[in-house]
């Protein structure tokens, strides 16, 4: 049954992401903030991001699984405890790459909400 809910968080935390940076003041901080990697389609791109999100899905799947959680709350309690590694992650693109913080801080909300939905969902399934 979980494998259900490992593709239901995978599409969700998908969908919540594209809708992030669809907000009009979102993407055109990311414009202005980012440099496109030249040579990769928009497809590759989208194909990129449901791959770690399916990632992410296996890991927090495997995390609740071997702890023997179950429920929403406890998906969801582990989903935001997992957010400090996109921040660590994002800090270090401000510190040494000199990446914008306001683009970090988009990445890190998108990171928060694809983490806390896949938590909440997959507790439900586990």
């Amino acid at each position: 049954m979980f494998i259900l809910g490992i593709a239901i968080a995978t599409v969700t935390s998908f969908v919540a992401s594209a809708a992030l940076y669809a907000i009009p003041a979102v993407s055109a901080t990311v414009a202005r903030t980012s440099t496109p990697r030249p040579g990769l389609s928009i497809v590759v791109q989208m194909l990129s991001v449901l791959v770690r999100s399916l990632i992410t899905a296996c890991l927090v799947a495997g995390i609740l699984i071997a702890a023997d959680w179950r429920g929403a709350l406890p998906g969801l309690l582990l989903g935001l405890a997992l957010s400090v590694l996109p921040l660590t992650l994002l800090m270090g693109g401000v510190v040494h790459e000199n990446t914008a913080l306001s683009a970090a801080a988009i990445h890190l909300v998108d990171w928060v909400i694809k983490l806390a939905l896949i938590g909440t969902i997959l507790g439900l399934f586990v």
